[in-house]
C-alpha cells in the first residue's frame, strides 16, 4: 500500500513543476507587438506585459484625454498584435460668416401682368459663429456649431411682380386701405392709383386702422427680424417693459402720412397689442389694449386693459395713461376684450364672449371725486379713466376650437351699438351649444336693447353706414350685415351681404347673386358717402353698390383682406 502511494505523490509534485518550467521556456523569447502612433510604426518584443496598457507604458507612449486606443487598453496582448493610437484633439474657433439674403416676390396689381420691379436690393448679413472642431491625427473630422451671434441681419431682395389683369379702372371716393400678401396697400381716387405702404410682409391684421381723415394708418405686424430691422424702415426705441420668458408676438406700427410716398412705416415702442384705434379729434393720440405672450393657444394671455398714449414724430408712445385696470375678463377672458370707440372719441363699447357693454368716461374733479357723464353729449376733454357697465349678457359659445366674440359698431350719431348676441337654445342642447345668433341693437344711454334680426349667424358683423346727409344724420342711415346661408350651422356657413334700414325694415340681399357662392366671414367697410361697400370675394377686393347691387372687382391677386375706408 505504501509502495503504491509513493509514485502518486511524486507525480503530483513533479508534473506541475514541469509545466511551469515548460511555460517559462516557451515565453523566453517574448511576444511581438506593433505600435502605430503619431504617424510611425514601432515593433517591440515584450516578455512580462499582460495588457495593452502595460505595453504602452513600457513603450513610453502618453495618451491624451480624448485619444482612442484600438484594441482597448484593458485587452490582453497576443503575439503579433497591432496596437493603434488615434490622437484626438478638440478646439474652439470663432469666425465671421456671411448670411445669404433671401429673394422674396410679391404680387402687385398696380403693374402689368408679368412685369417685375426691384423694390429692395438684397444685402448679405454677418454672423459671429463659434464652432467646436474635432481633429483625428491632425485631420478635421467633425465641426459643430455651439453659438451664433447675429451682427448684421441680411436684407431680403424684394421683387414685385405685376399681376394687373384686364380689370377696368374704378372710381374710389376717399382713401381705401387693405392688406394684400401681408403688406398694407392704399387706393385713392381710382383703383389704378394704388401703392404698397409696406414691402416686407408681416402685417397680421389684428390692428389695421385708418385715422378719421384717412391720412394715418395704425397696424400690427408679427415681430420678426425682417419686419423690425430690414427694408430701411425706421424703428423706435426697444420697449422698456420686459416681455417675460416669451418673445413678443407682435408690435404696433404707424404711418403718419399715407398721402406722402416718402412716409415710412415706424415701429412704435408698443408690443403684444390686441386692440388699438385712433382717438378722433386728438392729435396723434391712440388707445390700445395689451396681452402677455404665451406658448399655448392662442399665443397670448389678454390683460383686458385699456391705455391711452400720444405718438411722437419718431414713434415713441408718450404720456401713457392707464384708463382701465387689467382684469381676468370673465369667461374665456384670456382671449381678450374687443373695444369700439364711439364717434366722439369719448365712450367705448366692449364685447366679451358672454357680454356686451360700455365704458363710461370718468373725470377726476378737483375735490378728488369722480364724475361719470350719463349722456353722449358729455365733456370734450379726454377722460381720466372708465367705469365698466354691462348692457346685455348671454351664454358664451363653447370654445371647442376657437373663441367667439361679437363685433361692435356705433351709429354715426353715437346713440346706438350694433352687435350680435348668442340666443337661447332651440331644443334640448346646452345654452353654450345653441346655434342661435341674433343681430341686436343696444342703446347705452336709454338702457334698452332689442334683437333686430333673428338667426343671422355668428359672423354677421353688422355695420352702420355713414350718414348720407348732414341734415338728417340720425335717420338717413342703413345697416349692412352678413346673413348666414345656413344660420343653424353658421360657424362653417357662407354668407350673403344684406342691407336694411335703420329700424330693420326693407331688408334686401345685395351681394353675391343667388347663383354664386356666398361670402366667407369677414369685416367689410362702408364708403364715406354710404353708397358702396368694400368687401372680399374669392380673396379679391370688390366694391358693391348697395342700391343697384353692381359689384366691381378691384384686385386680382387673390391675396386681399381687411378693407378700411375713410374720407
Amino acid at each position: 500500500m505504501r509502495i503504491r502511494v509513493l509514485p502518486l505523490v511524486l507525480a503530483l509534485i513533479f508534473v506541475p513543476l514541469f509545466l511551469v518550467t515548460a511555460c517559462r521556456s516557451s515565453g523566453a523569447d517574448g511576444l511581438t507587438v506593433t505600435i502605430v502612433v503619431d504617424g510611425t510604426s514601432r515593433v517591440m518584443t515584450v516578455t512580462d506585459a499582460v495588457t495593452v496598457n502595460d505595453v504602452l507604458r513600457r513603450a513610453g507612449v502618453t495618451l491624451g484625454e480624448l485619444d482612442r486606443v484600438n484594441p482597448p487598453g484593458y485587452s490582453r496582448i497576443t503575439d503579433g498584435m497591432t496596437i493603434t493610437i488615434v490622437r484626438v484633439v478638440e478646439e474652439t474657433v470663432v469666425v465671421e460668416e456671411s448670411i445669404p439674403f433671401e429673394r422674396r416676390t410679391t404680387l402687385n396689381d398696380g403693374l402689368p401682368a408679368g412685369e417685375t420691379r426691384l423694390l429692395q436690393a438684397g444685402v448679405n448679413g454677418v454672423a459671429e459663429v463659434t464652432y467646436r472642431i474635432t481633429y483625428e491625427d491632425g485631420v478635421e473630422v467633425a465641426r459643430s456649431e455651439i453659438r451664433r451671434v447675429l451682427i448684421t441681419p441680411p436684407q431680403d431682395e424684394v421683387v414685385m411682380i405685376g399681376s394687373q389683369g384686364e380689370l377696368p379702372t374704378v372710381t374710389v371716393n376717399g382713401t381705401l386701405a387693405y392688406i394684400s400678401g401681408g403688406n398694407a396697400w392704399i387706393m385713392r381716387q381710382n383703383s389704378a392709383n394704388r401703392r404698397p405702404l409696406t414691402l416686407d410682409g408681416g402685417v397680421d391684421g389684428r390692428v389695421f386702422e385708418l385715422s378719421p381723415d384717412g391720412r394715418q394708418l395704425l397696424f400690427t405686424r408679427t415681430l420678426t427680424e425682417a419686419s423690425a430691422e430690414s427694408g430701411g424702415l425706421v424703428t423706435a426705441v426697444p420697449p422698456t417693459e420686459s416681455a417675460g420668458d416669451n418673445e413678443p408676438f407682435n408690435a404696433l406700427w404707424v404711418i403718419f402720412d399715407t398721402t406722402d410716398p416718402e412716409s415710412k412705416p415706424i415701429r412704435l415702442d408698443l408690443f403684444n397689442i390686441l386692440y388699438a384705434a385712433w382717438v378722433p379729434g386728438a392729435e396723434r393720440t391712440i388707445i390700445y389694449s395689451t396681452a402677455e405672450p404665451r406658448p399655448s393657444f392662442p399665443g397670448w394671455q389678454a390683460n383686458n386693459d385699456l391705455w391711452r398714449a400720444q405718438l411722437s414724430v419718431n414713434g415713441a408712445a408718450v404720456q401713457r395713461k392707464l384708463l382701465l385696470e387689467p382684469s381676468s375678463g370673465g369667461v374665456y377672458g384670456w382671449y381678450g376684450t374687443l373695444f369700439a370707440l364711439s364717434p366722439d372719441g369719448i365712450t367705448l363699447a366692449w364685447a366679451q364672449p358672454d357680454a356686451v357693454g360700455v365704458l363710461r368716461p370718468v373725470y377726476e374733479e378737483e375735490e378728488g371725486e369722480a364724475d361719470s357723464s350719463p349722456t353722449p353729449a358729455g365733456p370734450t376733454l379726454l377722460p381720466d379713466s372708465y367705469a365698466r357697465e354691462v348692457l346685455v349678457s348671454f351664454a358664451p359659445r363653447n370654445a371647442y376650437d376657437f373663441v367667439w366674440v361679437p363685433t361692435l359698431a356705433w351709429s354715426p350719431d353715437g346713440q346706438l351699438i350694433a352687435t350680435m348676441t348668442h340666443g337661447p337654445p332651440l331644443g334640448s342642447e346646452a345654452p353654450e351649444d345653441s346655434p342661435v345668433f341674433n343681430l341686436s341693437i343696444l342703446n347705452p344711454y336709454q338702457g334698452y336693447g332689442l334683437d333686430l334680426v333673428d338667426l343671422v349667424g355668428m359672423w354677421a358683423n353688422p355695420q352702420f353706414s355713414p350718414a348720407r346727409t348732414s341734415d338728417e344724420p340720425t335717420f338717413d342711415v342703413s345697416i349692412a350685415y352678413l346673413q348666414a346661408i345656413d344660420p343653424l350651422d353658421s360657424v362653417v356657413s357662407r354668407y350673403r351681404l344684406v342691407v336694411m334700414d335703420r329700424d330693420g325694415s326693407n331688408q334686401r340681399v345685395v351681394f353675391p347673386p343667388e347663383d354664386e357662392p356666398g361670402l366667407q366671414p369677414q369685416v367689410f367697410a362702408w364708403s364715406p358717402d354710404g353708397r358702396q361697400i368694400a368687401l372680399i370675394h374669392q380673396k379679391n377686393l370688390y366694391l358693391v353698390d348697395v342700391v343697384t347691387g353692381l359689384a366691381q372687382q378691384l384686385t386680382g391677386d387673390g391675396l386681399s383682406s381687411n378693407p378700411r375706408w375713410r374720407p
